[in-house]
């Protein structure tokens, strides 16, 4: 393992070169002892810049030109924005090539970190930009991962197509009947915040009142809707029912992410079935009874499938959520999951690469797992398993810590995509949020999009009830 001690002039884009260094981990590593390693870089003349790296006391030069296909047909006030997204690009291409080169490893997304690959795939297209050859030999993405950022890239061309007027709904209900160890979610365990739930779902209906307001006002349509958290289904029935009818909106899309298992009873799935839900989540994120127990998820594997059961009875999308690289599992433990998530054939398929964020009881407890070689194999084998039994990949998007550099993928059979996965990866729909921790987002252009965050915590949300609703009203106006 390498050590450096890292250091930047651009200070706006340490975040951005951070995130490189650590997709490194283990092979490097920042440290207050490690050699020192600093990255500036300069402009030459006109559009031409060169990254200079310095490390041990030698200079390494790494030259690029702005890419005017980028810059064509922006106005001043975006003009900053985008020549300065070229700069952090073409920087943290010269950081990763340094990296890779002092490490002798290789990435499989090489020097791409940010969260949403597919839509920066379909930006340099429509700029008719060879994108296949841009994420190659600019942004040194693997082939197998070029592929696979194409084949979703392909899959969501008739949903990446919104009308002005279209919006999402979404609604977070951030309370869990128990803390699962690899989740750093604000999401608060039942048991402990028991007396702040009813008037929480108080204030959420009220704020769906004002969001009912907004799109009465401006004419807007819903596209999707989606109820999510946190586990939605931990709520009581009459609070999860008044919930469910606030939100329920003239749409063809209406989600519950249900989630836990042990929450999901006959009662909900009759509610949601009664307010037009059609797309829930039952996730088991492995079939192995010692993961489960493990990382905190309170259900057995039986109960995974006798609610998988009671829920086909009922004409509701399915969706089951994987995550490779748990504590304590090897290759053939995921690989059982896989097989026996595809034996009872959901609708959808998520698999998720192992997040370790701040906040995390695995986090915080110093569990880590470095192995690439593992990780790569168990979504390799996701990927291939699920590919061949008819499902096709619909939405990815990668997130920091994440194990192998990898990604989180969603899947589909039969065409059963999941619309408000794909407008809240791709950003190309406003979303009009609810919820303590929401945040709606405000679509202008496909260059200009406004966020509003609530406060996060139900005690604070409770507290500035008044203030939610007033910037909602002017955020929307």
């Amino acid at each position: 393992m390498t050590e450096i001690k890292f250091f930047t002039d651009a200070e706006d884009f340490e975040n951005d070169y951070m995130d490189v260094i650590r997709a490194f981990n283990p092979y490097i590593k920042c440290t207050e002892e490690g050699e020192k390693l600093s990255l500036n870089f300069c402009e030459k003349f006109r559009d031409n810049f060169q990254s200079q790296i310095n490390y041990r006391g030698k200079l390494y030069c790494y030259d690029f030109s702005l890419e005017k296909q980028f810059m064509d047909d922006i106005g001043s006030e975006q003009y900053d924005v985008k020549y300065r997204a070229q700069l952090k690009r073409h920087t943290k291409t010269a950081l990763y090539e340094f990296l890779s080169n002092l490490s002798g490893q290789r990435l499989p997304y090489g020097s791409l970190t940010g969260i949403r690959p597919t839509k920066l795939y379909r930006e340099v297209k429509e700029k008719g930009i060879d994108a296949d050859a841009y994420f190659a030999e600019k942004l040194k993405v693997s082939g197998e991962k070029l592929s696979l950022i194409r084949e979703i890239a392909k899959m969501q061309q008739d949903y990446c197509v919104v009308g002005e007027d279209e919006v999402d709904v979404f609604v977070n209900i951030p309370i869990c009947t128990s803390r699962c160890s690899y989740c750093s979610f604000i999401s608060a365990q039942l048991d402990k915040v028991k007396r702040l739930v009813d008037p929480y779902c108080a204030l959420v209906l009220k704020e769906l009142e004002e969001t009912r307001k907004i799109i009465d006002k401006r004419a807007l349509k819903v596209r999707s809707v989606y109820i999510g958290g946190g586990t939605p289904t931990s709520l009581d029935d009459n609070n999860f029912q008044r919930i469910l009818n606030a939100a329920k909106f003239d749409c063809s899309e209406y989600t519950v992410e249900a989630g836990r298992p042990d929450t999901i009873t006959e009662s909900k799935l009759k509610i949601m079935h009664e307010m037009g839900v059609n797309r829930i989540s039952i996730n088991p994120q492995t079939f192995n009874p010692k993961t489960l127990e493990l990382i905190g998820r309170n259900h057995s594997v039986k109960q995974i499938y006798d609610v998988y059961e009671a829920a086909r009875r009922y004409p509701f999308a399915i969706n089951m959520d994987l995550i490779a690289m748990l504590p304590g599992e090897s290759f053939e433990d995921f690989k059982h999951s896989v097989d026996c998530a595809v034996a009872v054939a959901p609708d959808n398929v998520t698999v998720h690469s192992l997040a370790l964020k701040k906040g995390s009881a695995l986090k915080v407890g110093g569990y880590e797992d470095n192995s690439w070689e593992k990780a790569n194999a168990m979504i390799d084998y996701s990927r291939r398993q699920l590919s061949e039994s008819g499902y096709a990949p619909y939405y990815m998007y990668k997130q920091k810590y994440m194990s192998g550099n990898l990604e989180n993928t969603g899947y589909c059979r039969d065409g059963k995509v999941c619309v408000y996965n794909v407008d809240i990866m791709e950003e190309t729909a406003s979303i009009i949020a609810n919820g303590a921790g929401a945040i709606s987002k405000r679509l202008y252009s496909k260059d200009r999009l406004e966020r509003l965050a609530n406060p996060k915590g139900l005690d604070v949300y409770l507290q500035r009830e008044e203030k939610i609703i007033r910037d909602k009203r002017e955020f929307f106006q």
